[in-house]
């Protein structure tokens, strides 16, 4: 199948319509998404921009999103809302929090505070159960943080990369790279070739099964669930630019389902909805190499769920389930839990990956965008790839363990 592409993008998500974005402007770009755009993982993403929470080692890759985000605010649909994020923690912690709250304003240069439970109970009157019972010991406040719709971003900016001459195919399956003499010449579908010298895969979980006959790439795919709680509080005067959005390392004990594969502890977010209701997500953890990803959430663990989240908020009582789901295509994580963004020098030439973003690829897409056009073109990143290169990984299996995170682990700063 002819195309007068010079590249394909595989991915129709925020990361690969970003990149097509940020492409259309001088290349001739064609986009190949195998259902819709933002149709699958980007679409049940948390919506939270978030840099600094996956990338405190590069802040010029965080201030470059931020900027990005919030330029665009205003642009067709699409809305920027700029909202706190606190990381709360219990009290076998605080001297780690206060750490690496330093450490991440002064090497990263990002708005970070810290303040124990009174304090955060002062700024945040009436939200926490801060007495002798309660788990928090103190947190840690990120000032600049922000939320947007995933599908009004990713529909926006595809938008966009329409406008400057990118054509997007949807409803379009890729099976694999087209290879020729060592460099890539385009890409297999179930309805013919697609030819192009660059071929950018930013296709998540799938990502790894499409290049693997010419390269290996240590991913696995993660599932994420999420339930909305209705309680007899109404939270909707909670929502405005000032209520934050929470996140803690709830304990679980042994009420946690098998299936999940963790031991007691996870890493939970909540924010209250416009409904009234209260908005609770959360990582499953990896989900082996061939996985049957569920659609639901466990019964019980709803239950325990709620008791856990009045245990923490002073103004919610345990409420009841109005609806719950999970992710049903899941995210790809990597080793360490940075992404993949890469022209790998042991792959094909032409080929580039993006992929391996652990949940956090909306607030990430900008930075990999920038990384792309660096790695075609030779310039556009005002920052550091190596650390998100392939070849950080001596070993790339895709048969590694979930990789421990720690949001307060003060060794990505070089002293």
């Amino acid at each position: 199948m002819s195309t007068d592409a010079d590249v394909i993008i595989v991915g129709g998500g925020c990361i690969g319509a970003t990149i097509a974005r940020e492409l259309a402007a001088d290349h001739n770009v064609l986009l190949l998404e195998r259902d819709q755009i933002a149709g699958e993982t980007t679409g049940h993403s948390s919506g939270i921009i978030q840099p600094q929470y996956q990338f405190p080692h590069l802040p010029k890759a965080g201030r470059l999103s931020f900027r990005f985000f919030e330029s665009l605010d205003g642009h067709r649909n699409y809305e920027y809302t700029a909202r706190e994020l606190v990381n709360l923690h219990g009290p076998e912690k605080t001297e780690q929090v206060q750490r690496y709250t330093e450490l991440v304003s002064r090497n990263g240069g990002y708005d970070t505070t810290w303040l124990s439970a009174a304090e955060i109970d002062e700024r945040y009157p009436g939200v926490f159960n801060v007495g002798e019972e309660s788990p928090i010991a103190g947190g840690m406040v990120y000032g600049r943080m922000g939320w947007v719709d995933p599908y009004t971003y990713t529909t926006t900016v595809s938008q966009d990369a329409t406008d400057r001459g990118a054509t997007i195919e949807t409803g379009v399956e890729v099976t694999g790279l087209l290879v020729e003499a060592g460099n890539v010449v385009g890409v297999t579908t179930e309805t013919g070739d697609y030819r192009a010298p660059e071929v950018v895969v930013a296709a998540g979980r799938w990502s790894r099964e499409l290049v693997a006959d010419h390269i290996a790439i240590p991913i696995q795919p993660q599932r994420f669930w999420h339930i909305n709680l209705e309680s007899e509080t109404d939270l909707s005067q909670r929502v405005s630019d000032e209520y934050p959005q929470w996140y803690m390392d709830l304990d679980f004990g042994d009420g946690l389902p098998a299936d999940l594969g963790l031991e007691g502890f996870m890493a939970t977010f909540w924010r209250p909805e416009h409904t009234g209701e209260l908005h609770v997500a959360g990582i499953e953890g990896l989900l082996g190499e061939n996985p049957s990803v569920k659609t639901t959430v466990d019964e019980e663990f709803h239950l325990l769920l709620a008791e856990r989240i009045a245990d923490i908020l002073d103004e919610f009582d345990e409420g009841r389930v109005t609806n719950d789901g999970c992710c049903p295509t899941g995210d790809a994580m990597s080793p360490d839990w940075l992404p993949i963004i890469d022209s790998p020098a042991d792959g094909p030439a032409g080929l580039t990956i993006a992929t391996g973003f652990s949940g956090l690829g909306l607030s990430a897409s900008p930075i990999a965008a920038a990384a792309v056009r660096q790695l075609i073109s030779g310039h556009g990143a005002p920052f550091s790839l190596a650390s998100l290169s392939l070849d950080r990984f001596d070993d790339r299996s895709a048969e590694f363990a979930e990789p421990p995170f720690d949001v307060f682990d003060t060794s990505v700063f070089e002293e």
